[in-house]
């Protein structure tokens, strides 16, 4: 019998403590070792800095065997075979490690521009994938991922791990029950401090050790120091990221589009400017509003003011950030340390069983003397929670999933609408105009320039099949 098969057939993984709220599998690396039949063999592709700790993740379980690691950076290919004790063999290029029909499962943490085609080629190669966040570069690409996965019935799981935690669950299901009324809004922020100066624009080039045109792939060629210029990723520009509407948004919006059981909007409305990184293109202000049947969701981007949406100060490393859904019956704000209960206040007058006995005029009015009284009930009650292990229990969910061959918490479903909405934000303040989302045919009604921005172009020979 071959592996996979084999893989399919097996229970899952032995977890240590009680499944948490929705039937999730727990955290940790719980797994009792077992015979090597049992065992998931994985290979990481991309393992720089995000990489590295997701490597270190999967290294934790015991049904686990890392037995290959690629990056086009040969120092962070040298750390990370370290890391597995000399075990791992040692890749450059990804499609190579895809040629090892042993390899049941890959991780890919490379920057976002690469993830479409590496996933789609792993699904085709008959490989499980973890890919990191956000699911794909553009709107077009996440469909293909999504494509991928049924037409090899393979398991992709999105690395959104806040879909793992446990307070989040019973936060979604608290939406998803009415506990707190209809929730006819909900918004997310992402409010952090003014930036620091950028590195400066020289001459440098690329490191000796990276392999600079394999880095770049699909994206268009640009220079190393031009692209690297606001950050390693290539944060500064449209080719290579999305911003933070797609870096912390995929997080943010992922929980909304969740607790609401809701996919694409009816129409999609932003302006922002960039104000404090001359050079750049993505905006560090931004207002997004998406229009649904039955809410309306409301992103803001600040990049020079921590204060919340919620009142938070925003003094933690990211400043201010969260989720709030705000229903009818109360407010339920959630992040990763805490969801909180909110009570809406009903104000009701008081019944006077007598007459008021008339003022004394030449008396100052006090609290006391206010006729009639009121007083204010709530129909729930104030609650609140604490965290939970979310990014290890993201990783579990992923290989037991490997095993029982179900869909996991944040399957590339999920992932594609959420990569979706976060996209369609972008274009719309790259075009500057309202669009109107069509989620039958995934494409703006009537705009030309909109589509072209969520397809994307490609170097060759980079080009992912079924565009």
């Amino acid at each position: 019998m071959k592996r996979r098969e084999l893989l399919k057939g097996v229970a899952m993984g032995a977890v240590v403590g009680a499944a948490p709220v929705l039937g999730q599998t727990a955290a940790g690396g719980g797994a009792t070792k077992g015979p090597p039949s049992d065992r998931i063999r994985v290979g990481m592709i991309g393992v720089g800095g995000f990489g590295t700790g997701n490597l270190r993740q999967f290294l934790r379980h015991s049904d686990v065997d890392v037995v290959a690691v690629c990056d086009v950076n040969k120092r962070h290919v040298e750390r990370a075979v370290g890391l597995t004790g000399g075990k791992a063999k040692a890749y450059g290029d990804f499609r190579r490690l895809l040629d090892d029909k042993t390899i049941d499962a890959v991780m890919i943490a490379t920057p976002e521009h690469w993830h479409a085609l590496m996933t789609v080629d792993a699904c085709d190669a008959g490989k499980d994938v973890y890919v990191e966040k956000p699911a794909a570069h553009y709107l077009r690409e996440s469909r293909l991922m999504l494509d991928a996965a049924r037409r090899n019935d393979r398991v992709v799981q999105v690395g959104t791990q806040q879909r793992s935690g446990t307070h989040f669950q019973r936060a979604v299901k608290y939406v998803q029950e009415g506990r707190i009324g209809d929730v006819f809004y909900a918004t997310c922020w992402n409010h952090s401090p003014l930036r620091g100066p950028d590195r400066p624009l020289g001459a440098g080039g690329p490191p000796p050790d990276l392999a600079w045109d394999m880095w770049l792939g699909p994206a268009p060629q640009r220079p190393y120091d031009e692209v690297t210029r606001f950050g390693s990723r290539g944060q500064g520009y449209w080719d290579f990221y999305g911003g933070m509407l797609t870096e912390w948004g995929t997080h943010m919006a992922d929980v909304v589009l969740w607790g609401m059981k809701a996919r694409g909007p009816e129409s999609v409305v932003a302006s922002g400017a960039l104000f404090n990184q001359p050079g750049a293109e993505i905006p560090d202000t931004l207002q997004v509003t998406y229009k649904y049947p039955n809410f309306l969701f409301h992103y803001s981007i600040l990049n020079h003011n921590t204060f919340g949406l919620n009142g938070g100060l925003g003094a933690a490393r990211f400043g201010s950030y969260g989720i709030q859904f705000h229903g009818t019956k109360g407010t339920l704000f959630v992040d990763r340390g805490e969801y909180v209960v909110t009570p809406q206040t009903i104000r009701v007058e008081e019944t006077l069983e007598q007459p008021a006995v008339p003022p004394n005029p030449s008396q100052r009015p006090r609290e006391d003397m206010r006729v009639p009284g009121f007083y204010y009930k709530t129909e729930i009650l104030a609650e609140r929670s604490d965290s939970s292990e979310q990014g290890g229990a993201h990783i579990r969910n992923f290989l037991d999933c490997v095993k029982s061959r179900k869909r996991p918490n944040a399957d590339i479903e999920d992932g594609h609408h959420t990569n979706a909405v976060c996209r369609l934000g972008n274009v719309a303040y790259r075009t500057g105009r309202a669009l109107a989302w069509d989620a039958e045919k995934e494409q703006v009604a009537g705009d030309a320039e909109a589509n072209r921005l969520l397809t994307g172009t490609y170097r060759e020979p980079w080009k992912l099949k079924g565009l």
